[in-house]
């Protein structure tokens, strides 16, 4: 059991606080945004360089 560091309440099983509002709630939000945008950009930075390395190798052949 684990309780909210801003309000003491008992967090929910997903690790959210109970209180909508509770600053807990909006760093897990802020967090999780910010997580999703660095997968997106590393997804975009990857096909990036696989496009990079396949036009290099088709220019060195």
């Amino acid at each position: 059991m684990e309780f909210c560091e801003f309000c003491g309440n008992i967090l929910n099983d997903d690790g959210r606080c109970p209180w909508d509002d509770c600053p807990h709630n909006a760093i897990l939000d802020v967090m999780a945004t910010a997580e999703a945008a660095d997968k997106a950009k590393s997804a975009t930075e990857t096909s990036t360089d696989t496009t990079t390395e396949a036009a290099a190798s088709t220019a060195g052949a």
